[in-house]
């Protein structure tokens, strides 16, 4: 028993020391505490007076950036040039300003000369190293080097008719189609290759799909005006004679470069499904002939 209170009696001895102790250490630090909730309502307030307005304005800042890409997107197709991913934020920015303050003929006054200025010789040496790395296009390559060769010498009638095959060549080498191909099928497969609805909003690849759609692929007829200038089947069946520029060799170049990155990023998934989609348009139009007997 006498051993049972011995051992409270230093159990209460010890608390009392602890809590002198913790006393003491609590008023020993009181003032570092103090400082401490001091300095953090300063930084507090400068980060509420100077830091967080300036992340407001880059907020404010990046929205109207997105806007101005999104709005890029159909301008620069409507000035007859494809939607290119390398061309900079402060090109893209200006271009919508003069556009919406100033209308679409006072952007392709300049328009023309910034692109070469962009898209320069030592640029187009840039894309065809970049093209040499892709294997599946290997075989092609010999022409590739030609076409750009062709535009850095300034002879557009040569390089545009060599250019034009190869951007149905590239995309039948993707989807490994077989047979013939109509202007329906090259559609599908662009529709699978640069629309996608999870990045739509910033992506240019809609861009492009529309404007192949509108230059390359725009319908033509013998002795009627024809509404691209740069329309495949127009200057391959001999419509049209005027086409041998700077500016539209670059447009193609430009076009084919983008589709090529654009089959870098395509999945087997996509394939498959472009080409299931073409065997049920096939069956689909085989037995609406039969129906019709």
């Amino acid at each position: 028993m006498s051993l049972n209170n011995s051992y409270f009696k230093n159990v209460e001895s010890l608390s009392k020391k602890f809590d002198s102790i913790n006393k003491m250490v609590s008023k020993s630090m009181g003032p570092i505490y103090e400082k401490l909730d001091a300095l953090s309502k300063q930084i507090t307030n400068i980060f509420s007076n100077s830091i967080f307005p300036y992340l407001d304005e880059l907020g404010r800042e990046l929205k109207n950036v997105t806007d101005d890409i999104i709005k890029f997107k159909t301008i620069i197709v409507e000035l007859g040039y494809p939607p290119h991913e390398d061309i900079a934020i402060p090109d893209i920015r200006r271009i919508v300003a003069d556009y919406e303050e100033f209308g679409e003929e006072y952007v392709k006054s300049y328009l023309d000369d910034l692109m070469f200025e962009i898209y320069d010789e030592a640029y187009l040496d840039h894309i065809l190293l970049k093209w040499e790395k892709i294997k599946l296009f290997s075989p092609r390559m010999p022409i590739l080097r030609n076409i750009i060769k062709c535009h850095t010498q300034q002879m557009y009638h040569a390089s545009i008719p060599t250019l034009l095959p190869q951007l149905e060549g590239i995309i039948v080498d993707t989807f490994h189609h077989k047979g013939t191909l109509n202007t329906n099928d090259l559609k599908t497969y662009l529709k699978y290759l640069l629309i996608n609805d999870e990045e739509k909003l910033y992506s240019f690849k809609d861009a492009l799909y529309v404007y192949y759609t509108k230059h390359i692929l725009v319908h033509f007829e013998h002795g009627k005006e024809v509404n691209s200038k740069i329309s495949r089947h127009a200057i391959l069946h001999g419509a049209i004679n005027n086409y041998g520029n700077k500016e539209n060799s670059l447009k193609l170049i430009l076009l084919f470069d983008f589709l090529i990155d654009c089959i870098n990023q395509i999945d087997e998934q996509k394939i498959i499904l472009a080409k299931k989609e073409l065997k049920k348009d096939l069956y689909d139009e085989q037995n609406a002939s039969q129906s019709s007997k």
